[in-house]
């Protein structure tokens, strides 16, 4: 099978193309924003060498809402799906994997129960904004071009390669390692899910054999606090880890996530707890520093 990784030096695509690369079980192709960059005009024109009809692309190029939630990345994002429509309408590929994001949810609403695919969208950020109407314009596309779509909303995304190092898991393991002040709104008592890459790599290669379409919240199931990050690490690197709490600038809200339709399609898979995925992140981070 042809399966080409569209974002593949990104933190996510990279690890993905590496999993990919290590099975040596398909044609593997990897596009980087050195070879096409979609955010530009005309683009798609560049996409299309490498695009055929019995591909399988998946699709992680955008730009990270941890580099800010401005009008400007939100054009840049547009951009970037808008090539890449353009692209796969003149030369439909047979599957897509399009990595969008939980944000669509909305990242400050509260809800009452577990966020499933059905929970109605409400994003609140450019970011959010831009990943579903992203998610809507692939939909059409691949309606009218016979293309099987598999749309991915995983919530933060977190492991050593993660160079943006914002608030969470990364970003409080490299501060942790280095004695530098970790900023923590409020209590930290809020819930997030937090997904390790390595088990992101291991989804996509069973996902890449299946014959699921459609949305998939690509999550655990279990929630943590970010007070526990800071508890993990703290008995993980067996010392005293510096915080500054300061107010919160919006209300406390919870999330946590349904992931039975990812069950169906990945029976029997053992997503990393948030503590063995810390300790991985540490003990990489420092053997580097060795």
């Amino acid at each position: 099978m042809k399966i080409v990784v569209i974002g593949s030096t990104g933190f996510i695509g990279s690890n993905i193309f590496n999993s990919l690369d290590k099975a040596k079980e398909h044609d593997l192709i990897g596009i980087s924003r050195n070879e096409v960059d979609l955010s530009k005009q005309n683009s798609h024109i560049d996409l299309l060498k490498y695009l055929t009809s019995d591909c399988t692309v998946i699709m992680c190029a955008g730009v990270k809402k941890q580099l800010g939630d401005s009008l400007d990345i939100f054009e840049k994002n547009l951009n970037i799906i808008n090539n890449f429509c353009q692209t796969i309408m003149s030369s439909p590929p047979q599957k897509i994997i399009y990595f969008s994001s939980a944000s669509v949810y909305g990242e400050d609403v509260a809800y009452s129960e577990k966020i499933s695919e059905k929970t109605p969208v409400q994003p609140g950020t450019y970011y959010g904004i831009a990943k579903y109407t992203a998610e809507r314009l692939l939909e059409k596309a691949c309606a009218e071009n016979d293309t099987e779509l598999v749309i991915l909303r995983p919530p933060l995304v977190y492991g050593k390669n993660d160079y943006s190092r914002g608030y969470g898991p990364t970003g409080f393991t490299y501060k942790a390692i280095n004695n530098e002040e970790i900023v923590l709104w409020g209590d930290g008592t809020e819930y997030r899910e937090f997904i390790y890459v390595d088990d992101v790599s291991k989804i996509i290669s069973r996902l890449i054999k299946s014959s699921q379409k459609g949305i998939i919240n690509l999550a655990s199931g279990r929630s943590y606090s970010f007070q526990q990050i800071l508890d993990f690490l703290t008995r993980i690197l067996n010392s005293d880890i510096r915080v500054k709490e300061f107010d919160r600038t919006k209300a406390k809200v919870d999330h946590h996530y349904s992931n039975k339709k990812l069950k169906n399609l990945a029976s029997g898979f053992e997503f990393t707890s948030l503590k063995n995925g810390l300790e991985e992140m540490c003990q990489s981070l420092n053997a580097i520093r060795k």
